[in-house]
């Protein structure tokens, strides 16, 4: 594996732009075999050989205007060399075909007349002529039908995510999920289902491949009955589609309420969007099966898993309004009527306070952030809003709690120093005196570690900040775990807080730490060992880019929202503690470029990294630490 040397990033100017170029040669599949003088080296030959597809004879003649199921054999012998033909196997010479065929011809060398002459048929025969039994193509791009069906049915309850869904067309994103599969499974990533890859599916090598139409449209009994959900659909079908797409990460404007009005239609047409489905705005099979909703997509969500607070909104009524006002109530806000189980405009009031104060969109309807902020429907208790839980001092023995603006002394001090210790920075300095400045660098520490934005210190914050009492003689609660971090994951300038088991949407709780840093920035391996696995980011995804790093003794590290991989960074990689291995991003559910590291002692379950990333803070040091090698 080719080293990565402090002398070749002679710059940051340089480092940003290579950085940049690594990200989109990575995205284009390409390998990269590591840094040169001048930048980086590329295989020419590093994309993986696309096995193609038995050729049939006749190619000699065709050109635009021709039809059929030679047509249909030129484009697929086409596709299987690494051509792309817009519109697939589809037997029909267009001009994107022709283009095909010119482009072929231009890399072998050959009159680029986008007519398929002898020299090009015998091109493109002697293309497939080095295939063996077990490298045989049996489905590739721009096939259909029952086979590729199944396909994709294998490929999903395989884990791996088909955009579109079980839709017998074997277009590029079947090819995409192929190719996951075949990298999660050591096989080599073609995008095409050859004998070793049907085997590892279970789908067998004599899979045959259909050119005919897909197969008519199920019975009336088979219909989805999500499928044609549309502006106007009311009731629990239209609820379960609303917090499917919530829960895919879309933002649906008044919550899962049943209605299916243009903020519906807005939310479904931004997920079709994103998963190249058509932005009609109404639910297709596809989209149903995406979503896992209805008979397209396995068994869909119980309507009990839908919250019954969510989407509640002005004119609604009952016990479930009345669990959202006394909640309000317990988190400080005054309900005016109290708890009556009314939805009117003081409750929507009271309501959008409250969630302006903990940093919720403040739309006046109950939304699943709402929920977990307020705990409705667990036994958390509500988040109070800032300045309303009961503060009395003589309920604090810690000075550093309850400073606000005007403070002034020592510990102000103390405190200025330990959020640029953070990685904030306070306008200033520390000089002791609690004001403007220093209430806005509070508030961005309070912010990235789920604490109400008030401006002033609270018990929670000063213990993050090991300030005071509160934090003199508290354990590490993981000393009896072993682990000790080798290196910093992140190159600064950095910051952090202990966020471990935040409140997260869909009742999640946060397992890592949350590192702050800019985009781009390095990650480092934190200990020696192997990356054992490779998240990807793709829609819907909430972890993005990542990957496993795994020790020797079975603990593994978890790194999420990458930008991207440093070069030969793939599965079964050893590397070194210090090794460049990432670059901080801000990919899958995430609000800000940061790093979402995990700790999993022995294999196990998580642990809280806080302790182990602070022992050894470097995110002071903002020079690039490059290991001479990977092991």
């Amino acid at each position: 594996m080719t080293p990565i040397t402090t002398q070749q990033h002679p710059t940051a100017g340089a480092r940003s732009i290579r950085r940049l170029v690594v990200r989109a040669v990575f995205a284009s599949g390409v390998a990269v075999l590591g840094w040169s003088a001048v930048g980086l080296k590329v295989s020419a030959t590093a994309r993986p050989a696309v096995e193609a597809p038995l050729l049939q004879s006749g190619f000699t003649g065709l050109r635009v205007g021709a039809q059929g199921n030679a047509v249909a054999s030129l484009q697929r012998a086409l596709m299987s060399v690494g051509i792309s033909v817009p519109g697939g196997a589809d037997g029909e010479f267009g001009p994107a075909t022709r283009q095909a065929v010119m482009k072929f011809q231009t890399e072998r060398s050959l009159q680029a007349t986008g007519e398929v002459d002898q020299a090009t048929s015998s091109a493109l025969a002697s293309s497939g002529s080095n295939q063996n039994a077990s490298g045989e193509v049996v489905l590739a791009q721009g096939a259909r039908g029952d086979a590729v069906k199944e396909l994709q049915r294998r490929l999903v309850a395989g884990g791996v995510y088909v955009a579109g869904g079980a839709d017998g067309v074997y277009g590029a994103a079947t090819a995409r999920a192929v190719a996951q599969f075949q990298r999660w499974n050591g096989l080599s990533p073609s995008g095409a289902v050859d004998g070793k890859t049907a085997s590892a599916l279970g789908l067998g090598a004599s899979s045959n491949v259909s050119t005919q139409a897909p197969p008519a449209p199920p019975a009336v009994a088979e219909i989805n009955p999500y499928v044609g959900l549309k502006q106007g659909s009311n009731g629990s079908r239209v609820k379960e589609l609303q917090a499917a797409l919530q829960n895919a990460g879309i933002v649906v404007r008044g919550g899962a309420d049943g209605a299916f009005g243009p903020a519906t239609t807005a939310a479904l047409k931004e997920f079709q969007g994103a998963n190249s489905l058509s932005q009609t705005g109404v639910l297709t099979e596809q989209g149903a099966v995406i979503l896992n909703l209805g008979t397209g997509g396995g068994a869909s969500p119980p309507p009990a898993a839908v919250s019954p607070y969510l989407g509640l909104k002005v004119g609604a009524r009952g016990d479930a309004v009345k669990d959202v006002q006394q909640a309000l109530i317990g988190a400080g806000v005054t309900v005016r009527g109290g708890a009556d189980g009314v939805f009117g405009n003081a409750t929507k009031t009271a309501l959008t306070s409250y969630q302006t104060s903990t940093g919720i969109t403040a739309d006046g309807t109950v939304n699943q952030n709402t929920i977990d902020k307020l705990g409705l429907g667990s036994s958390s208790g509500p988040v109070p809003v800032a300045g309303s839980a009961p503060p009395p001092a003589a309920a604090s023995s810690n000075a550093y709690v309850g400073l606000a603006i005007g403070s002034r002394g020592k510990e102000v001090t103390e405190l200025q120093r330990a959020l640029q210790g953070t990685g904030l920075v306070v306008r200033g300095g520390a000089d002791g005196v609690f004001g403007n400045a220093t209430k806005s660098a509070l508030q961005a520490f309070q912010k990235v570690n789920g604490i109400p934005q008030s401006g002033v210190t609270t018990e929670r914050g000063v213990k993050i900040l090991a300030l005071g009492t509160s934090a003199v003689g508290v354990a590490n609660p993981n000393s009896g775990s072993g682990v000790v971090l080798e290196r910093f994951p992140v190159q600064g300038r950095c910051f952090y807080g202990d966020t471990w088991h935040a409140a997260r949407g869909g009742g999640r709780l946060h397992e890592g730490v949350d590192i702050i840093a800019n985009e781009g920035n390095l990650l480092y391996a934190v200990a020696d060992g192997e990356i054992t696995k490779r998240y990807w980011d793709r829609p819907g995804a909430l972890a993005g880019n990542g990957l496993r790093l795994t020790h020797a003794n079975g603990t593994y590290f978890i790194y999420l929202h990458l930008a991207g991989f440093a070069p030969g960074i793939e599965i079964g990689t050893k590397v070194k503690a210090g090794d460049v291995i990432g670059f901080v991003g801000n990919t899958g559910s995430s609000a800000t470029p940061h790093l979402h590291f995990e700790v999993h002692p022995g294999g196990g379950s998580a642990v809280n990294p806080y302790w182990m990333v602070k022992a050894i803070d470097g995110c002071s040091n903002i020079t690039p630490q490059y290991q001479s090698s990977f092991a």
